[in-house]
């Protein structure tokens, strides 16, 4: 059903990227879209009103949006992120958030942590954050920060204490710094909050042991951090690598270059690097769902989620990310000055797996990540074990 209900949004997802794309910001059409079809509330909790659907239901209806528009894609997480993380939080802060129905709006902006101080009832937060996704569409804000004692944080078992806010969208200034190189309508501007009063009820550790509140007791809750991480980023990429693949594949069944007689469909450098650039993201889409369904067998028969397993989750949000990257430069290369023009599909795919495989979750850098875990060594990146 809700698979049937993505692809009818199709057509005004596709009106709309265009807007998009100049107003930095999904459409309102394509956001009321979302929300009426049920797709901002996948991971919400079934007794909060949502769907709590399993990640790979999820991925593929993600998968499916984002083909019609990598922003739209992207913009399912403004529901559905942050609701999966709701289950650490307490009663009382769930039940603020989502008093008034199942489809609220919550962007994140993760790092750097912003400072915390200890007030009372709460904790009052100051800082400046960046890539705070549809922002302009949010009605909560996830932020992270490190609890400070004067000026030092806060230590806990030898590291600073981070803690996860949420704090009001009213709460917080937005500055129009999103000008970029790909993903230009996912509205990822910069945040700033000036002592905002943060109650305890809207924080929770981000640690990997937790007790799901009483709306969090199914499976969905009990998935892997890293695993609902790769969840919701990995099908747009994928998306996005389909499209790279379809709009070449369409420009060289017309484009003759110059210097030559043949089409470039008849030229052999070119078949192999089409052939090649088809296994690649097959490859890397089959690694990704053979991972998380795993994970989410795993799950359904409440095994532990080993540290060595989720540097697997991780590896293959990564794979999928990176390799995305590459197969799009491959392609946009052999088409010559035909994908350099803005209008054009393949440039427009090309910028979004270059900036999409910079993001944190996903870049280069958790290779290395993988590796250490792999090699018995202490993760750097710590998250790794949530």
């Amino acid at each position: 059903m809700l698979l049937e209900s993505a692809r009818d949004l199709g057509p005004v997802i596709r009106e709309h990227a265009d807007q998009a794309e100049r107003d930095r910001r999904p459409a309102g059409a394509v956001m009321d879209g979302l929300r009426e079809a049920g797709l901002q509330r996948m991971f919400v909790a079934r007794s909060l009103g949502g769907h709590e659907v399993d990640p790979v239901t999820y991925a593929r209806v993600a998968e499916v949006i984002a083909g019609f528009d990598s922003v739209a894609g992207w913009a399912l997480q403004l529901g559905n992120h942050v609701a999966w993380w709701s289950a650490r939080l307490p009663k009382a802060g769930v039940e603020a958030i989502y008093g008034n129905g199942p489809n609220v709006m919550i962007a994140g902006a993760f790092h750097p942590p912003l400072k915390a101080i200890e007030a009372e009832d709460g904790y009052r937060l100051t800082g400046r954050a960046p890539l705070a996704s549809n922002i302009h569409d949010a009605d909560w804000l996830l932020l992270s920060g490190i609890v400070m004692d004067g000026d030092q944080p806060r230590m806990s078992d030898g590291v600073p204490e981070l803690l996860q806010f949420i704090v009001s969208a009213s709460e917080v200034d937005i500055l129009d710094t999103w000008h970029s190189l790909g993903m230009r309508g996912t509205d990822s501007n910069d945040v700033t909050v000036d002592g905002v009063i943060v109650p305890t009820s809207r924080t929770f550790p981000l640690a990997p042991g937790f007790q799901p509140g009483p709306h969090f007791d199914g499976p969905l809750y009990r998935f892997p951090g890293m695993g609902a991480v790769a969840t919701i980023f990995t099908p747009v990429l994928l998306a996005i690598g389909r499209g790279v693949i379809e709009a070449f594949r369409d420009l060289a069944l017309e484009k003759t270059p110059l210097g030559y007689t043949r089409k470039i469909r008849e030229r052999t450098y070119v078949q192999a690097q089409l052939g090649q650039a088809e296994a690649m993201l097959r490859s890397a889409r089959a690694l990704f769902y053979e991972t998380i369904s795993e994970a989410w067998e795993r799950t359904l028969k409440d095994e532990p989620s080993t540290l060595e397993r989720n540097a697997g989750l991780m590896m293959a949000g990564t794979h999928a990310g990176q390799t995305v990257a590459k197969v799009a430069e491959m392609l946009h290369g052999l088409a010559g000055t035909s994908g350099i023009y803005t209008g054009s599909r393949l440039e427009r795919h090309f910028r979004d797996a270059h900036t999409l495989r910079h993001h944190g979750f996903v870049s280069a850098n958790r290779f290395e990540t993988v590796g250490q875990v792999r090699l018995g060594l202490e993760p750097e990146f710590a998250l790794v074990r949530i």
